[in-house]
């Protein structure tokens, strides 16, 4: 699919969402509460990738195929940050990931850099130390107390 912005992508990423939420009986409105929602999602996603309920790995957990992995955390970061964009401002770019090599969604606001899709990877590839709900507390902690930000 073709975009005319990248605003316009991560904004098709954060709808997909929407429409996959629906999938886990599960509505999304794009409030900071709704992100709670999504951590829920994430954790029984995180599961399903590991192969059973909290604290168990099955040996037979097979993790999906990367384009699959890739899709997800697009998807749902791209939720993630259009949640931030839509209370704090900010703009949508594409940027090479700190000490990485490859490119992802980024989301500017101010002097700060959100990379919500390398959020949600690290949510379901490391589980509960990663939570979305959490990690937004911490942001919004941090954007609250950062000169020229306001609610939008």
């Amino acid at each position: 699919m073709s975009y005319a912005t990248i605003a316009d992508m991560a904004q098709d990423f954060a709808q997909g969402a929407v429409d996959i939420a629906r999938e886990f009986e599960v509505e999304l409105d794009y409030s900071e509460q709704s992100l709670e929602r999504v951590e829920f999602i994430l954790a029984r996603l995180h599961d399903e990738l590991r192969g059973g309920p909290p604290g168990v790995s099955s040996p037979d957990a097979l993790a999906p195929p990367a384009d699959q992995m890739e899709l997800m955390c697009k998807l749902w970061g791209g939720y993630l940050g259009e949640v931030v964009r839509r209370r704090w401002g900010g703009e949508w770019s594409v940027e090479t990931y700190p000490g990485a090599l490859f490119a992802t969604l980024t989301l500017t606001i101010g002097t700060a850099k959100l990379f919500p899709s390398i959020k949600v990877y690290r949510r379901l590839t490391e589980g509960e130390p990663d939570n979305i709900w959490t990690f937004y507390q911490a942001v919004r902690e941090k954007l609250e107390a950062m000169p020229g930000t306001s609610v939008q």
